[in-house]
């Protein structure tokens, strides 16, 4: 079984195969030249065997000795928890803005993840993606890529593995019921372990490409923010079971023997829990329209972008109109009540 836990002294490096010094990778290339020899290097590949953490043993026994320290930046503003790469040159918060201070670094025990999907997309073609989206419509046309902001960020994910054993009771219009058990297979449920990253944004830039993920490697960090998960292991699981619990009544619902009864108890064991915690390549593109923030994201990987447009001005005109003849309109009405109150009051 593999721990959990990448040790920092475990983690590879790419190096020439020529000089032997330091490669940098870059998103999406497959080749890395040296910067000292010239030297053409290919990108090592290897089949990566994804291995699971066994969940209540993790919990029982490896939890403690699992948890590394390690330096953190913490955002006053919005909360959000960053690991900070050495090679890194972020100095503000990926999601808020808000810039980082030597005082918001700290010391904290984490689980450091054990794979993650690299940047294809590099930082150019990103802003490009983003830009031509902001420029889609008209009132944001003007917008000029240097008024863009750009974080790369790695964001955390639990994923679950597991069996389930159901018994239910099913019952009929005419009261007839019998018992049921289902048994079934969960394979990597993904859980979000970010309480910061908008999750109706994240939502949209899925699905992840699980099949490609590798080993954590230092040289994909390089340069990158990677958020320290702020949903621990247990409220993670807790979100998987809620997913799970309803992936199996809609499997029951629907199996064909079943469409003439509902269930009217159903009873859940997860058995064979296994976990792992994965990073997914994100950037985080902010600009200002009529001096509000906005936001969009797109997948690191492979470029899909998801964002919610300012509000079209002549609309918003409209909206703004509306509301106050509305208000208007409202206030007439009670003072006509208020003035025929009076009257009739005033009649002897």
């Amino acid at each position: 079984m593999r721990n959990a836990e990448i040790k920092d002294e475990t983690l590879k490096a790419f190096n020439c195969s020529n000089c032997g010094a330091g490669l940098k990778y870059k998103p999406g290339e497959e080749n890395l030249t040296c910067e000292y020899c010239k030297t053409v290097n290919s990108i090592p590949q290897q089949e990566i065997i994804i291995e699971e953490t066994n969940f209540e043993e993790y919990l029982e026994k490896l939890e403690a000795e699992n948890l590394v320290n390690e330096k953190t930046m913490h955002c006053k503003s919005c909360g959000a928890v960053s690991t900070v790469n050495v090679n890194s040159r972020s100095s503000s918060c990926p999601y808020c803005s808000n810039p980082f201070t030597d005082g918001d670094a700290k010391m904290d025990l984490v689980i450091k993840p054990s794979y993650l999907l690299p940047f294809k997309v590099d930082k150019e073609k990103a802003i490009q993606i983003g830009l031509n989206w902001i420029k889609d419509v008209w009132y944001t046309k003007n917008t000029q890529s240097s008024s863009l902001t750009i974080e790369a960020v790695y964001t955390p994910y639990w994923t679950f593995d597991m069996n389930t054993h159901t018994d239910s009771i099913l019952k009929n219009a005419f009261n007839r019921s019998f018992s049921s058990v289902t048994t079934l297979f969960y394979d990597d449920v993904l859980v979000s372990a970010s309480a910061n990253i908008s999750q109706y944004l994240l939502n949209q830039i899925k699905p992840w490409d699980i099949q490609k993920l590798t080993d954590t490697n230092n040289e994909y960090l390089n340069d990158y923010t990677v958020e320290k998960y702020s949903i621990d292991l247990k409220k993670g699981f807790h979100e998987a079971k809620k997913m799970v619990d309803q992936a199996v009544k809609t499997k029951i619902s629907s199996d064909a023997i079943n469409k003439m009864f509902h269930a009217d108890i159903i009873q859940t064991q997860y058995l064979n829990i296994k976990f792992k915690l994965i990073i997914f390549p994100v950037y985080i593109i902010s600009y200002d329209y009529k001096g509000k923030k906005n936001q969009l994201y797109i997948n690191g990987y492979d470029g899909k972008l998801a964002s919610e447009r300012p509000r079209n001005p002549i609309v918003a005109v409209f909206l703004k109109t509306i509301l106050v003849s509305t208000i208007i309109f409202a206030a007439l009405i009670l003072l006509l009540m208020i003035a025929s109150l009076f009257a009739l009051f005033q009649t002897p």
